[in-house]
């Protein structure tokens, strides 16, 4: 083979690589979509879209989930025993939590009138940033600030740094349902009616 063969061959060798490493490079950024800033660990993945429902003796216990909230108040989760509450973990950097957002908007003022509260749980976010998010997108329930994710991970089966997760928590306090990922368009609505009805029937 002749030096000019050669160098035609060591230039597409090149080519071929550096367009592989470009490849490989969005990959990666991709794979970091959703952690937060700090974090690039497996910890701070989600393991994928998933809705897990508990039988009524087989529901996990809640910790204790109590803090300053983002509008400056102070909130604890044991003092909504007897509501079903929606505990929605988010940050104002999650893409997929922005994603979720409308519909879980949307759930909470459907279900305003009836005994279910909507509680958000503010991971690892600068609150100026997340009182920013709260007021542009008008989302109408209070979030605890949790700026370690410390509260998060104490969830029942929830993946340590699993953004966003969203726990259905019966009225004695228990997991009835979880999401991880993303709230899918209607689901939250079926288990929040099939809770309420539980409780009721309780009653």
């Amino acid at each position: 083979m002749g030096s000019l063969q050669l160098a035609q061959t060591g230039r597409r060798r090149l080519r071929v690589t550096t367009v592989l490493f470009v490849a490989a490079s969005i990959c990666l950024l991709a794979a970091g979509c959703g952690r937060t800033p700090q974090e690039t660990s497996a910890e701070a993945t989600t393991p994928g879209i998933g809705v897990t429902s508990y039988a009524t003796g087989e529901r996990p216990s809640m910790p204790p989930i109590a803090g300053a909230t983002l509008s400056g108040a102070q909130l604890d989760l044991a003092t909504l025993a007897g509501s079903v509450v929606v505990l929605n973990s988010w940050a104002s950097w999650c893409a997929p939590c922005i994603e979720e957002t409308p519909e879980l908007i949307a759930v909470s003022l459907s279900t305003a009138s009836s005994d279910v509260v909507f509680v958000g749980l503010n991971v690892k976010d600068d609150p100026t940033k997340a009182r920013k998010f709260v007021e542009q997108l008008q989302i109408p329930y209070d979030s605890i600030m949790d700026p370690e994710g410390a509260l998060l991970a104490t969830l029942p089966d929830v993946p340590p740094g699993s953004l966003p997760s969203t726990l259905v928590i019966d009225g004695t306090g228990r997991v009835a349902a979880r999401i991880i990922g993303p709230v899918p368009p209607g689901v939250l609505v079926g288990i929040l009616e099939a809770v309420s009805v539980e409780s009721t029937a309780a009653e």
